[in-house]
């Protein structure tokens, strides 16, 4: 009867602990350490601020741009395409082969239609469909990329969004999965008679495969709510 008494406070103390935890925190976190100090720590996301030269080349809206103002400067959509991939090398992998059809003499509608969109995202998709429609020439060859590149900003700056407010979630996760699993550690090398009954024990051995199973759903759901938010 003692034991299970013992592992009974030993469940309330767990959850206490992690409630206390919560509480004060929640409402210290500032926004900036929320954001930045708190992604750097836990989940490996640089807080720092990254150099011209990196934000020139980070995504797929500033590629457009960088198309928009070749072809502002009097250069043809396709050799614009051509000039600017080389710069952005980190998009190599989608622009590598549609330059190449380009340099063959093809035009950039039908470099695009040659290539195989199987590992395209949805911002390399809108991308393509925007080069594409405006490879028919007309005025509004500049107007369409800009607008692109606005919508694609946009989008990424949503998705920041959300998976900054999302970080905090991640950090209570970490620390109310983490906890339990130290006490009882620290139980399990504090008290022999404890330590014997989950051990060397069926029914203790139960408790702890049921203790480590939700422990391990629950981090798996709450991930999984944090990655349908972002």
């Amino acid at each position: 009867m003692s034991q299970l008494l013992d592992i009974a406070l030993l469940a309330v103390g767990a959850s206490s602990c992690g409630a206390t935890v919560w509480f004060i925190a929640n409402p210290t976190l500032s926004k900036w350490w929320t954001r930045h100090w708190v992604l750097s720590r836990f989940f490996g996301s640089s807080h720092s601020v990254p150099s011209p030269k990196k934000q020139e080349q980070s995504s797929v809206a500033d590629f457009l741009d960088a198309i928009a103002r070749e072809v502002h400067s009097g250069y043809s959509l396709t050799l614009a395409f051509v000039n600017t991939a080389e710069r952005f090398t980190n998009l190599a992998w989608w622009t590598e082969p549609i330059s190449l059809q380009c340099i063959r003499g093809h035009s950039l509608a039908t470099a695009i239609a040659d290539t195989s969109p199987q590992n395209w995202t949805a911002d390399v998709a809108l991308a393509t469909r925007t080069l594409s429609v405006a490879s028919n020439g007309g005025y509004g060859i500049v107007g369409a990329l800009e607008k692109s590149a606005s919508i694609l900003r946009e989008r990424e700056h949503v998705a920041h969004e959300r998976h900054a407010q999302t970080a905090q979630i991640r950090l209570s996760t970490a620390v109310l999965s983490w906890i339990p699993l130290v006490i009882c550690a620290w139980v399990i090398t504090r008290q022999s008679h404890t330590r014997s009954f989950l051990l060397q024990s069926p029914l203790g051995l139960l408790c702890i495969a049921i203790g480590l199973l939700f422990n391990i759903v629950g981090r798996k759901w709450i991930t999984r709510i944090a990655r349908t938010s972002t």
